[in-house]
Parts: C-alpha cells; structure tokens; sequence
C-alpha cells in the first residue's frame, strides 16, 4: 500500500502559500518565512495589505529654528526625527499605552530611528534586541521594515525657536509627516494622536493642508492636544464617528510659566459639535490645574447643552466631560433659571445639578462644580439614578 507523501511547500501554487502565510506569526512571516528564497519574499512583499503586520507607534520630534525663511516639504527642513516602536496586544497596558500614544510595549524589539532628509539619504539607526548600541541600516532596510509596520499611534512634538517676525507662524509640518509616513507604511491606521508644542513663547499652529489632513482621519478614537494654546477647535472638522477621547492639556513646565490670564479659543460651539456626535462614553477634558488657563464656554452653553442632551433620541452615555471656566455657580444658577424649565437642572448638595432624560427616567445628567481656590472646574457625566 503507497503512503501519500506529504506536499512540498515548494510546490504548493501562490493561492495555498499565502492562505499558510496569512496564519502565520507576524515574526516568522518577515523574519523567517520573507528570507527563505525570493520566491517568498516576492510574495510576502506584494501582499503587505493583506497580511498581518506589526502594530506600531511612532513619535516624531521637530526643531524649527530658521525663522526668516519658508520651510520646506521635502524633508530636509526642518529635519524631522521618527523613532518607531512596536505594540503587543497580548502585553500589558497594550490599551492604556495607545491611548495615550506612548512608547509599544512590545520588548522583544527596541526602536527603530529615523531621520528623514529625503528616502535613498534617510540616516536609520535599529536598536537590535538584546543589544545596547545603535546599528545603522541602510535607507532599503529601514523602508522594508517599515513596510511591515501597521501605524496605530503617532506622537508630534514640535519645538519652534522662533521670532514673531517669523515667516512659519503657521506650517504644515503633521501634514509632511503623516504624508512621508503613508508613503513608507504599508498601513496606517490612526486610533491614536498626540499633538505637542514645546515653546511656550512660540505655540506651534497647524496650516490649512495639516488641519485638513487631521479632520480626514476617520478611524482616530482619541486626540490629545498637549500645549496647543492658541489651537482653535472651530477650524477643526473631525469626524467624530470613533471619536471616544479628546483632551486638552498642558505639561508642567507650561503650567508653571503662565503668568497671566489666558482665554483658550474652547468656547461652547465645542460643546454643541459634540452634542450633535453623541459619541458612546465620550470622555472630552479641557481643564488645567492653573487659574490663568480658561475656556470661554458660558453658563448660556452650559444651559443648551443640558437641553440637547435631555431631547437627544436616546440615553446618550458621557464618561466625562471637564473645563475651566469663569462661570460661577451663582452665574448658572441664574442661567439655569432663565433659560431651562424648572426639572431640567434639580440642585443637590456640593454644587451638584442632575436633570433625567426625558425618555429614561433612570438616566441621569449631573453637572458638578469644583473650585480648588486656584481654578474651576466644570464636570458634566451621566449614571444610573441611584449612583450618581
């Protein structure tokens, strides 16, 4: 009786090969299966968007110290520094850190460094795992293991060394990076953005082309805006359809260095923009722990957004929502008073307000002042009736 032998992989047709390739470990796909002959390195390389690839995260440090002179977008200036990361899904705090567009917490592979002048003069150094010292790839290395990177989290810091007189008031620097980064991945995907502007003196503005390309990232879940203090939100149009997280902050350093009164452009539109998306769990923060740092949303906005969220459809769920403002609890009590019917802003003990919806009683909108003696400020979140 002839025993069947088992197929050759050799001899399987591209089809079957690629159906194995796609059950594969990302790690034996492009470090082992890519390099056993050119056949199947052929292969991985022409269906990179089909096969699974390394979730990354990338943080990109920009000095713009040239102020009399316009930039430009080739990637030589300024020179833009990118140092890429990988994540493990299984690994811990693998949510938090995409969040929050933190380093991956993939420690099997360290950073890959990027400096980018233009593509066949990129200056690439990768710190190989297990090793403390820089090896430097050349410019096709460092582009094929790009090509195997799915980008989830990108991290922009920009400091700018500049005068007034500059000529790069505004730039678009995020949107040459994410331009550079598109064509050098095979996919990204942007749950995750961190916007940083690292001169208090010279706040780093995004040009038209950039605040485009950020309102076009459909799958973005959460931004951070790190101390983008002159960064108007009316100009901003996202698509809040994922949307779970937008945060407004500022680092130590700049809360320490404001000295004066400063109106941030967040005023109520913000909060009708988010009352119209009605985003699951939203969970929405502009407050800083400094008194010097305001929004300009009133007891008026507050009022309607109140309203909103009392007529919506449905039960609309809101993780948090925090400010600072100059409104005090006496200027929305009479607001509240003036504008909303007498159910719709019950006061209870410790400056608290609930109203229910309107049509699930159980449902419960409170809106809580707090006044530390340096800033106040303004949460609005829901809860069951009994919890809140």
């Amino acid at each position: 009786m002839e025993v069947d032998e088992e197929p050759n992989l050799l001899d399987l047709p591209n089809e079957v090969l690629l159906q194995v390739f796609r059950r594969l470990p990302r790690h034996d796909i492009f470090f082992g299966i890519a390099h056993v002959n050119h056949r199947f390195r052929s292969l991985v390389q022409r269906n990179l968007k089909t096969i699974r690839l390394f979730d990354a995260h990338c943080h990109v440090n920009i000095v713009d110290n040239r102020p009399l002179t316009k930039y430009r977008d080739d990637g030589t200036d300024p020179i833009a520094t990118y140092s890429f990361t990988l994540f493990d899904r299984r690994g811990p705090e693998f949510t938090q850190k995409r969040r929050l567009c933190l380093r991956g917490n993939d420690v099997k592979y360290k950073e890959l460094h990027i400096s980018h002048l233009y593509d066949s003069k990129m200056q690439s150094q990768f710190e190989r795992a297990g090793n403390g010292h820089d090896v430097t790839v050349s410019p096709k290395t460092a582009t094929t293991l790009l090509s195997y990177m799915n980008l989830q989290a990108i991290r922009i810091q920009v400091r700018k060394q500049c005068k007034r007189e500059s000529k790069r008031i505004e730039d678009d620097f995020f949107e040459n990076c994410l331009r550079f980064l598109e064509r050098m991945c095979s996919r990204v995907e942007i749950k995750s953005l961190l916007l940083c502007s690292k001169n208090i003196l010279f706040p780093w503005q995004l040009g038209q082309k950039s605040l485009f390309k950020l309102s076009s990232l459909q799958n973005l879940q959460n931004l951070i805006l790190e101390n983008m203090t002159t960064f108007d939100p009316r100009f901003l149009k996202l698509a809040t359809r994922n949307l779970a997280s937008l945060q407004f902050r500022l680092d130590p350093r700049h809360r320490m260095e404001l000295d004066q009164l400063q109106v941030s452009p967040i005023d109520g539109s913000l909060l009708k923009t988010l009352s119209a998306a009605s985003v699951y769990r939203l969970d929405f923060s502009a407050y800083s722990e400094v008194a010097q740092v305001v929004t300009s949303i009133d007891a008026v906005d507050m009022c309607y957004f109140i309203e909103n969220w009392h007529f919506s459809p449905k039960p609309w769920i809101i993780k948090g929502i925090s400010f600072n403002s100059q409104v005090s609890i006496d200027d929305f009590r009479l607001a509240a008073y003036k504008i909303l019917p007498s159910n719709f802003a019950i006061p209870f003990p410790y400056c608290r307000f609930q109203t229910c919806h309107r049509k699930s009683i159980d449902i419960v909108l409170e809106v809580a002042c707090y006044a530390n003696g340096t800033a106040t400020q303004w949460i609005f979140r829901t809860g069951h009736l009994n919890s809140c």
